[in-house]
């Protein structure tokens, strides 16, 4: 099992999971789904990646950096975090401004997507994180 806690001050960030391969991400997701089960972390091999929007029909670059961590929002311990950055949306966070996620202690480490029109998913930035196992 691994878990992946903040680089900066060490504060764990989610619940336990285990490696999944980049087969078991899928960014033909519809509204509000997320690409990644819960209890897996994939880590995206590309510096973008391209999502299928809810219309199934338009798709949305989404950017993150290369070996990036994807995960499902329900493996993060919320209380150990804060929204940071630009965070915009109107049910919920965007993520289309970047990283909007931070430790408590003020490291930005995420970007989260939750609102009605995009994907559910969390991916984590990988030079703010360590990943235990």
């Amino acid at each position: 099992m691994i878990r992946i806690s903040c680089a900066a001050c060490g504060q764990t960030l989610t619940r336990d999971g285990r490696w999944g391969d980049i087969s078991e991400w899928d960014n033909l997701v519809a509204e509000r789904c997320s690409p990644v089960a819960a209890g897996v972390f994939v880590r995206l091999p590309e510096d973008s990646v391209s999502v299928l929007q809810p219309d199934n029909q338009s798709r949305t670059q989404v950017y993150s950096p290369e070996n990036a961590v994807s995960a499902h929002p329900e493996m993060v311990i919320r209380e150990n975090w804060t929204s940071a950055g630009v965070d915009q949306g109107c049910c919920g966070s965007s993520g289309m401004d970047g990283p909007n996620r931070a430790c408590t202690c003020g490291q930005m480490v995420a970007t989260e997507w939750s609102d009605c029109y995009t994907q559910a998913e969390i991916r984590f930035l990988p030079d703010t994180i360590v990943v235990s196992e």
